[in-house]
């Protein structure tokens, strides 16, 4: 057990990750007066330039961006977040902005809001570190040369996943793509579909396991499960016959992007062990 951590973080299930948090608003709030009260007319100026959101102001006409983050509009908030980096660090703070990226980062970690910073404290949709570790893991495994157009696919996808709102149906699309580039490298064909992944496909890489016919076994029902997910995203590679296609909800695009970025790396590592034979 480790010591000196509060109850909540130890013993409350924080379940799915949250799109918005009065505590952590709160939180936000009480940092900034905290250490950065002193710069409040930079500060607004530039959340008031950048968004358009009028921060409120006490009765002395003094402004108060304490209140924006308890109080303002989601959107304005996680606009702020960046805002407030961006304000303290052009002034030659940049000790506090980063001391304000970071406490950010804890917060949205521990009251379990669906957002992570990049390194210029922009704020993108989070799913959970498993997705997070997929995505990282895949874009190591996709970095060569040859692999360039596979790497811009798989890129895209994940942009539209973090795009507001997330366009799912892009989002899946793009993943598709990534395989069917570089399924297209490994065999002749212009497509990607079933017949080919049952055919073709595992007819070149099943040699990789002559000898070992449990492995060849196993390896045999994985492409018949990676056939038939090609085969379920051709519903929305090829459209749907409606006058309004019904993009993927949020589960199935994770589960998509998830799954797909296992593929990729597996068959990664088919294509290189079938380059040295």
């Amino acid at each position: 057990m480790e010591e000196g951590k509060r109850f909540s973080l130890v013993y409350l299930e924080p379940g799915a990750p949250l799109r918005d948090s009065q505590r952590f608003r709160n939180r936000l709030s009480a940092y900034y007066w905290a250490n950065l009260d002193d710069h409040r007319d930079v500060i607004q100026k530039l959340i008031h330039k950048e968004t358009g959101a009028k921060i409120p102001v006490n009765i002395g006409g003094g402004y108060m961006p304490n209140l924006f983050f308890e109080r303002g509009e989601l959107r304005d908030v996680l606009d702020s977040i960046t805002l407030v980096y961006e304000a303290v660090a052009d002034i030659g703070y940049r000790t506090k902005a980063e001391n304000w990226k970071t406490f950010v980062e804890r917060a949205l970690r521990e009251e379990n809001v669906g957002y992570r910073l990049d390194p210029k404290c922009g704020v993108h949709f989070f799913v959970d570190e498993e997705f997070e570790r997929n995505c990282v893991a895949t874009l190591s495994a996709l970095d060569a040369s040859e692999l360039s157009g596979v790497l811009d696919a798989y890129e895209a996808a994940y942009r539209h996943m973090d795009s507001d709102p997330p366009d799912t149906k892009a989002a899946v699309r793009s993943m598709f793509e990534s395989l069917e580039i570089l399924v297209r490298q490994m065999v002749p064909a212009k497509n990607l579909y079933k017949k080919l992944v049952e055919t073709a496909l595992k007819q070149k890489c099943l040699p990789l396991y002559a000898g070992e016919p449990t492995a060849a076994q196993v390896v045999t029902e994985l492409f018949d499960g990676f056939a038939d997910w090609v085969n379920a995203l051709h519903n929305y590679r090829h459209g749907q016959p409606s006058e309004q296609p019904v993009a993927p909800t949020m589960e199935v695009a994770v589960y998509v992007l998830s799954s797909g970025s296992a593929f990729l790396r597996w068959l990664v590592g088919i294509n290189n062990d079938l380059s040295k034979t």
